[in-house]
């Protein structure tokens, strides 16, 4: 009997390799060995681990982007509105959403410094109820993240949102407002990696917000890019803490990690920056304008 491959046939090339495909398939899968190198089955799968690959190596990069990016801006001008409109727009773009907005807490609610799209305008003030309530309570160091629900942020006659992530802007024990991501349409919500770095770009707009209220407050170096370069997210969230004398359990409580893994991050954060101590680490910290 001939194989497959020398049987005369009219249909589609298409299809006829997707007959061998399967059937090849279904012969190496029986046998329990690996096809060759060569095969259909193998170039197939070497194709998806290479796609694979891709699309992590530019989901990390465009993470990198983003820190690094927000970091440069936010160290050049501070929180000067066109900074904040800046990082507003990289990070919507990060996540390839339409809408958002930029809201700092003040005694009488949350005023909007920063706006995209289809949201309040820039000085708008908005109480915070249902979701940006629950954001700003003190405990709360995730995002919220809604989906297909009313959104108090969007100005439209249908203020019904696809998806809707409320970031809260979290520095020195404090929440200092609300970074919020809307998509009118369904959208898949972010990914652990990609919370990791809203938390981070969260850390820093909340710190050049601290700053900007205090008349005497230490400017924000221009280094800071370069340590977003070597630190990762996280390991930015617990150099952020480390003026405040926080304990590694405290630390830990306020971002929802373990007491031994801050410990892991400290370590790291000694490591690569070359200092000696904790102490150290937080008076690099302090002149990189973190910390009360």
């Amino acid at each position: 009997m001939r194989g497959p491959e020398k049987i005369k046939i009219c249909r589609p090339a298409v299809m006829v390799y997707a007959d061998w495909h399967i059937i090849r398939t279904t012969f190496f899968a029986n046998l329990h060995v690996t096809p060759p190198s060569n095969s259909p089955v193998a170039s197939a799968d070497n194709a998806r681990n290479t796609r694979r690959r891709y699309r992590f190596g530019e989901s990390s990069a465009a993470r990198w982007r983003l820190l690094t990016d927000a970091a440069a801006i936010l160290a050049s001008d501070g929180a000067r509105p066109k900074a904040l409109a800046s990082v507003l727009a990289k990070t919507l773009a990060f996540l390839s959403l339409e809408d958002g907005v930029l809201l700092e807490a003040k005694d009488d609610g949350l005023h909007v410094c920063a706006a995209q799209g289809a949201v309040s305008p820039i000085g708008a003030r908005i109480m915070p109820r249902h979701a940006l309530a629950a954001t700003m309570q003190p405990s709360q160091q995730v995002p919220v993240i809604g989906h297909g629900v009313s959104s108090t942020l969007r100005i439209s006659r249908d203020p019904q949102v696809g998806l809707e992530v409320l970031v809260p802007l979290h520095f020195d024990g404090k929440n200092r407002g609300v970074l919020g991501l809307l998509s009118a349409q369904p959208a898949p919500p972010p990914n652990q990696e990609d919370i990791a770095t809203l938390q981070a770009v969260a850390t820093l707009l909340a710190a050049a917000l601290a700053a900007s209220k205090q008349t005497t407050a230490r400017p924000v170096r221009p280094g800071l890019a370069e340590i977003s370069e070597v630190l990762t997210p996280r390991e930015l969230q617990v150099f952020a803490l480390l003026p405040s004398g926080m304990t590694n359990a405290a630390m830990g409580e306020q971002l929802g990690i373990a007491t031994g893994t801050v410990k892991v991050h400290v370590e790291r954060i000694l490591h690569k920056l070359e200092v000696g101590d904790r102490t150290q680490a937080a008076v690099r910290a302090a002149d990189y304008g973190f910390g009360p």
